[in-house]
């Protein structure tokens, strides 16, 4: 064996080692924030905001310091999910109105995807914000959306959470579809879908980079208590990523991700307080 030839073969196990380093490195950011989540949800709010702050940082770092440019990007893509929670934990919450939560929060979380996007010069066609490649991808998206009302529906009954708006009218009603629609519909497909997704299946392909999306959105449900929820949303999101996959574009899950919301907390109480006398 010549000389090149030894050089290769060092080369690919380097290469090798240092791919199994970043997936590590990425499996302990994902029970980094599971951490985080549990201790916030089960023993001192202050110590998990503490720690979702701790992971933002070291995510900061870690981004500027690896050589791997997909590696980096990926890293940056996560750092909006511990903002979510610092900010979520930082808001005198029972001075604003619950559904005004939504907005306050996204506002950061639009705000850090657009620096992500100019930082990675990714395109809206880049992050799924247009209707696909395919000529029936409008019915296609139409289709997806619908699936909010039957999620939506479902996951009521896992949470039955008390309503967003005073009364069922159609002005509340509209109204609490669109902050739903924008606040957590747009800003986390964006982030979660068009964004990490993306960023994960180009880095650890896109079976991995599928699941472990996923298993990061479903750790920032975890604040829900419900163990049920849990494995309701990981099966959502599995779903949502899959039609990114197919269609490569976020409009029909954005759609179905706020219909889903907007069932949940503006529908289905009043729904279910008015048929089934429960509450």
């Amino acid at each position: 064996m010549n000389v090149k030839n030894v050089e290769g073969v060092q080369d690919q196990q380097f290469e090798r080692r240092v791919s199994w380093e970043y997936k590590a490195t990425l499996v302990l950011y994902l029970l980094g924030l599971i951490v985080a989540e549990l201790l916030t949800t089960y023993v001192n709010k202050m110590w998990g905001l503490s720690l979702h702050t701790t992971i933002l940082f070291i995510l900061l770092v870690n981004a500027a310091m690896v050589e791997s440019a997909d590696f980096s990007n990926l890293l940056r893509s996560m750092m909006p999910i511990p903002i979510i929670r610092i900010v979520g934990l930082s808001i005198p919450m029972m001075q604003i109105k619950p559904l005004y939560w939504f907005p306050i929060v996204a506002i950061p979380l639009f705000a850090a995807s657009i620096v992500i996007m100019r930082r990675q010069k990714l395109t809206l066609k880049d992050v799924g914000v247009f209707m696909g490649e395919y000529r029936d991808n409008y019915r296609v998206q139409f289709f997806i959306a619908l699936t909010g009302f039957f999620t939506g529906i479902i996951e009521f009954f896992i949470l039955r959470p008390d309503p967003l708006i005073p009364q069922f009218t159609p002005v509340l009603l509209l109204g609490g579809f669109i902050v739903l629609l924008l606040s957590t519909g747009l800003a986390e497909e964006l982030l979660f879908r068009g964004i990490l997704q993306n960023n994960a299946m180009k880095f650890i392909g896109t079976g991995w980079g599928l699941l472990y999306t996923s298993l990061v959105f479903c750790t920032m449900h975890i604040g829900w208590i419900y163990f049920a929820d849990l494995v309701f949303v990981f099966g959502v999101a599995l779903f949502y990523g899959f039609c990114l996959i197919k269609t490569k574009s976020i409009i029909g899950v954005t759609m179905a991700h706020g219909i889903s919301n907007s069932m949940l907390f503006l529908v289905m109480p009043f729904v279910n307080l008015a048929y089934f006398g429960l509450h």
